[in-house]
């Protein structure tokens, strides 16, 4: 077994020469090792990764990408290959064995992808490597991201059909603080199906970090009346938002965290009240341990370090959000609230300028950029 680690760089040349005379001879060792490396470096940051990513791939590729999760194998359309997907700095990997089937070989090992500092996904992957038009390429393939083990999320109960890719963008764009997108898809929900209770999460989250007591009162009365049905997590997510002087916000996140663990909005806000920054960056540690590049429990975890006086940590947290989430304006106004802890003036301006630019919404960062004396 060999590890190998391995920072930007192309050796699809080499490989060339040594598969070019090949033909239906039984691939060597050199050359198996050699097509593993140049498909982990296809996929770190850089110019051109998607077609040199997409040169690893059989034209008739039957891939099962994650197998962990409910699904069969499928073609891969080389068409969905996305350039956003490449932002880490390296990869390591092992391969645990392999078997030479004729002109083919079998693969299996292990791969774990890095980026500022932070070991972020990590998949288990087996699969056919053969030649196809004088290049060495993946036949078949099947991985487990082994970091996505894990199923206890805020589902959402609801008889609508096809709602979850909008769900999860406003979850996602609850956590972004992009709270008018969150509305505005919230809205579109409730209209789906006006008995679902959590429809209401993207009102709920404006409404109430706008501090607009009485239209979140108005929302909060509907989303209660809509409870029966709904899970345990998703009532007492709901419950969090009472707007009602003494009401037990954490309390009600907490129960909502209990019933639904592994989701990673509920954990962020959870931890965002808690004052002990020990037991705050525990529990969001342990979200992160299964979703690495989760913008909100990144950005959590980074101010939660940067507050207790641990700038190195906090820095890694808050540069994997600006890497992996370039065009997201929270992750930028982040940055600049840690760039002027700092004492660096003329970053932090930049990065909020840069948050403004890349969303006129968010008028803080502007705000923040204009009160900078460089």
């Amino acid at each position: 077994m060999k590890i190998n680690f391995f920072f930007l760089g192309s050796i699809t040349a080499l490989l060339l020469v040594l598969v070019s005379c090949n033909g239906n001879k039984q691939l060597s060792d050199t050359e198996i090792d050699l097509f593993i490396e140049s498909y982990f470096d296809a996929q770190t940051f850089g110019e051109d990764k998607v077609e040199a990513f997409n040169n690893t791939l059989s034209d008739s590729l039957i891939g099962w990408a994650n197998a962990a999760w409910a699904g069969v194998p499928k073609s891969y359309d080389k068409a969905n290959t996305d350039a956003d997907w490449f932002y880490e700095d390296s990869i390591t990997y092992e391969l645990h064995d392999v078997m030479m089937l004729g002109s083919e070989a079998s693969v299996m090992g292990s791969a774990t992808w890095h980026s500022a500092g932070i070991e972020t996904f990590g998949q288990s992957f087996s699969g056919i490597i053969g030649m196809e038009n004088g290049k060495m390429v993946w036949k078949r393939f099947m991985g487990v991201w082994t970091n996505s083990l894990a199923k206890d999320f805020l589902w959402p109960t609801t008889e609508a059909k096809d709602i979850m890719s909008d769900y999860n963008e406003m979850r996602k764009h609850m956590m972004e603080l992009s709270n008018e997108k969150a509305m505005a898809i919230s809205d579109s929900l409730v209209m789906k199906d006006p008995n679902w209770a959590t429809a209401h999460l993207g009102q709920l989250h404006y409404y109430w970090l706008e501090k607009e007591d009485v239209k979140l009162k108005e929302v909060y009365d509907m989303a209660m009346g809509k409870l029966k049905g709904a899970s345990l997590a998703e009532q007492y997510m709901i419950k969090s938002y009472n707007p009602a002087k003494g009401s037990d916000t954490r309390g009600n996140q907490r129960m909502a965290l209990l019933h639904a663990p592994n989701d990673p909005m509920i954990r962020t806000w959870y931890a965002w009240g808690e004052k002990d920054f020990d037991v705050a960056i525990d529990i969001l540690q342990k979200g992160l341990n299964r979703m690495p590049d989760n913008t909100g429990l990144n950005n959590m975890i980074a101010y939660k370090y940067m507050y207790n006086g641990d700038m190195d940590k906090a820095e890694k947290h808050f540069k994997l959000n600006t890497m992996s989430n370039p065009n997201k304006a929270n992750g930028h106004d982040s940055y600049g609230d840690f760039l002027l802890e700092k004492g660096d003036k003329k970053g932090a301006k930049a990065s909020f300028m840069k948050a403004f630019k890349l969303d006129s919404n968010f008028t803080v960062s502007k705000e923040k950029a204009d009160k900078i004396e460089e």
